[in-house]
């Protein structure tokens, strides 16, 4: 159903834009677009995780049926927490479709297969409630709510033993 296909060069950057700068999916996410300069600081330390191989980096989702590109997914280190997060960015036409749970699923899988069973870390709006109920139908729990770096409220949810 989707293809995984990591972002590696500039010819990237113009898909990274489009998500964002798009209003809903950047509310959701840092509670506003980027700006062109803050798109393109994003965009550099994700080629610069990227350069390292293994399954560790940022992800363009293709629906594999129309070659389209759908979203962003992600694993990283969290070395806060010991553990690998997950994250992901779904563009708006492609929402209520169930295709977030199936990213988030096809994340987990990536992790399990690589790194075994080990704890899995991903942070949302808590005013996202589809975010939150994907997580929660995945075993996620939420462990706290805060507020960010941004000043943007964000809730962290474990998979695993924390």
């Amino acid at each position: 159903m989707f293809k995984f296909e990591k972002f590696v060069g500039e010819e990237d950057f113009k898909l990274l834009k489009i998500l964002v700068s798009n209003e809903a999916v950047m509310k959701m996410n840092m509670g506003r677009i980027f700006t062109e300069d803050e798109a393109q600081g994003f965009f550099q330390m994700i080629l610069s995780c990227n350069k390292s191989t293994g399954v560790i980096g940022f992800y363009k989702i293709y629906l594999i049926e129309t070659n389209e590109f759908i979203g962003l997914g992600a694993i990283n280190e969290n070395n806060e927490y010991e553990a690998k997060e997950i994250e992901y960015m779904l563009l708006p036409k492609y929402w209520h479709k169930g295709y977030g749970t199936q990213v988030v699923n096809l994340l987990i899988g990536k992790i399990e297969k690589f790194f075994g069973t080990t704890s899995i870390v991903a942070i949302t709006d808590p005013q996202n409630i589809y975010s939150r109920k994907i997580l929660q139908n995945n075993s996620f729990v939420s462990k706290k709510i805060y507020v960010n770096e941004d000043g943007e409220s964000a809730e962290l949810f474990m998979k695993g033993s924390l």
